[in-house]
């Protein structure tokens, strides 16, 4: 089978004109951290979006990442419906993986592509301001949420830099700094729409392990382009769930902040990223406002 080099330059050229100079924010999921092969895949594709001249930021998590490595120190993972209970010991599992070796592997493997980029290896890049999750109940039972954070403002001089500067690509971890520096556990989605949405940026790339948003289990490829309110009722009727409905619903909520357009692709397969945002069939799902 011949390797996907993504769109020839004639069919991208419209799109690059389109695009230059806009921000684009792509968000990596912990499943495409798992083996060098995904990232070898995706960030040749990130240096592409940087010498078309358009301003990629990239936001990682590392939950699957996580999760071993307590494992391994002997820590029980616990999550309550789907989001992390995250003790102090947790929350040095977290350090060391998301904001230590994740953002490191990350940050080199960019710049072996010859771009410039920022990482933030002790965890904080002190542009994500929290406020600590409060406790919530669930089921009855009142939830200590323990070092979790809720994004209340981001910094947006702290990522974008000298404006006239060739653009080096910030790469945040998911995590935030309470107001007396301490740092929070956050989610990776939501850090990536919250800096979307300060950052004016054109375009909120989540990059996931699946292709996209599916009409059924069954369907042979995602959903190509979906409205604001055909989401929300493909929600309702149970279509979209689990932890794409989560990852769906951050979308709609950046999309109501000013984001124009969210798109959720995979990233185990080449060039997914140049098709997305390069071609007008794309190789996802595209979500705009109703309005288009």
């Amino acid at each position: 089978m011949e390797f996907d080099h993504g769109p020839s330059l004639v069919e991208a050229a419209p799109f690059i004109a389109l695009f230059r100079e806009q921000i684009v924010v792509v968000k990596l999921g912990s499943e495409l951290l798992d083996r060098i092969p995904e990232l070898e895949r995706i960030l040749p594709q990130i240096a592409v979006l940087c010498r078309a001249g358009l301003r990629p930021l990239v936001v990682h998590g590392g939950g699957k990442q996580i999760d071993e490595a307590c494992r391994q120190r002997g820590l029980t993972p616990r999550k309550i419906g789907g989001r992390r209970i995250t003790s102090p010991d947790v929350m040095s599992v977290v350090l060391d993986e998301v904001g230590g070796r994740l953002n490191r592997t990350i940050v080199r493997g960019l710049r072996a592509q010859d771009v410039p980029a920022r990482g933030y290896s002790d965890g904080l890049s002190g542009a994500v301001r929290c406020g600590r999750r409060p406790p919530s109940t669930v089921d009855g039972k009142k939830i200590d949420w323990g070092e979790v954070g809720e994004v209340a403002a981001v910094q947006t001089g702290l990522l974008l830099g000298d404006e006239q500067a060739p653009w080096s690509v910030p790469v945040l971890p998911s995590l935030g700094s309470l107001p007396d520096g301490s740092p929070v556990n956050v989610s990776p989605d939501t850090v990536a729409a919250r800096v979307a949405v300060s950052l004016r940026a054109r375009k909120l790339v989540l990059m996931a392990g699946v292709a996209g948003v599916m009409a059924d289990e069954d369907a042979a490829s995602p959903i190509s382009e979906l409205t604001v309110s055909h989401t929300r009722e493909l929600i309702e009727q149970g279509t979209i769930s689990g932890g794409m409905r989560a990852k769906v619903e951050t979308g709609l909520g950046a999309i109501a902040d000013g984001v124009p357009r969210v798109h959720v692709i995979s990233g185990l397969e080449p060039a997914t990223l140049l098709r997305e945002i390069f071609t007008e069939k794309g190789c996802g799902t595209l979500i705009v406002g109703d309005g288009g």
